[in-house]
């Protein structure tokens, strides 16, 4: 490694030579390219592991990229990092495959559904630090409405939330999520279902004042079709809190404000 000093200083390459300015260091420093190359780690015997790990990383990504999707009704709810953790939540239930070779598992989260509810969407306000009340879901005999129930729900004592607000609103989200297993035709990871993107649906109260008096609050949301009809499915709900010092906007709907959510329920 070595050090550019003196007028000519630049970042980028030249050849197998480049130039990258360290934040850490606080100079610019040059260095030669190195590492295996992409025809090496594709072809030698050496790299066979690597070539295990990569395959397998396309179906954590896969996986990851869908459970994002299916919450996109309440992303604003989202705090910090979050999708490398559920990368990593895929990686985790992967390796609970003993069935298929390592380079090919299965990502299986049908079969472990519990896993789902421990990630972390919003690390500065965490779901079970701001939501301390019993709630209560449901999924109908015929695979198609979830219910959620907050009986006797008094928000002044029961939402936790670091800054006063006025106002707040639950929300609900159920989607399908589909398992991924490897295509031999394909030579490629699928999901169970497809389009599962569209197979998300959402519901959210009316914005409610914050007080002491107990109120009965109750969402449903329903698919078009019945669910878990296909094998390797799952049905993930979501709950989002949101508070807000203003009941409404400018036109008089509601409009997104600041709070959590958690995946919290799952049923296959």
């Amino acid at each position: 490694m070595a050090q550019l000093k003196g007028p000519l200083l630049f970042t980028g390459s030249i050849g197998n030579i480049r130039s990258y300015y360290d934040r850490r260091l606080k100079r610019y420093v040059v260095s030669t390219k190195g590492g295996a190359s992409k025809e090496l780690i594709n072809n030698n015997p050496t790299f066979a592991r690597t070539r295990e790990n990569m395959n397998e990383f396309k179906a954590c990504g896969k996986w990851a990229s869908q459970v994002r999707k299916s919450l996109l009704a309440i992303e604003h709810l989202h705090q910090g990092t979050y999708f490398a953790q559920i990368v990593a939540m895929g990686k985790r239930i992967q390796k609970y495959d003993e069935v298929n070779a390592k380079g090919f598992r299965s990502l299986e989260s049908s079969k472990i559904p519990v896993l789902l509810t421990l990630l972390n969407f919003n690390k500065i306000h965490p779901f079970d630090r701001v939501l301390s009340s019993r709630y209560e879901i449901g999924l109908s005999d015929d695979k198609k409405t979830v219910t959620l129930r907050l009986p006797e729900f008094k928000s002044y004592s029961r939402l936790n939330w670091p800054k006063r607000f006025d106002y707040y609103r639950i929300s609900l989200v159920i989607a399908q999520l589909p398992d991924f297993v490897w295509n031999e035709k394909d030579q490629n990871y699928q999901p169970t279902i497809n389009n599962a993107e569209r197979l998300s649906v959402s519901a959210f109260s009316d914005w409610h004042a914050n007080n002491a008096e107990p109120e009965e609050i109750c969402l449903t949301a329903s698919f078009a079709e019945p669910a878990l009809q296909q094998p390797g499915t799952t049905v993930i709900v979501a709950l989002g809190i949101e508070v807000s010092a203003y009941p409404t906007g400018p036109n008089g709907n509601n409009f997104p404000g600041i709070g959590t959510m958690k995946i919290v329920q799952c049923f296959v």
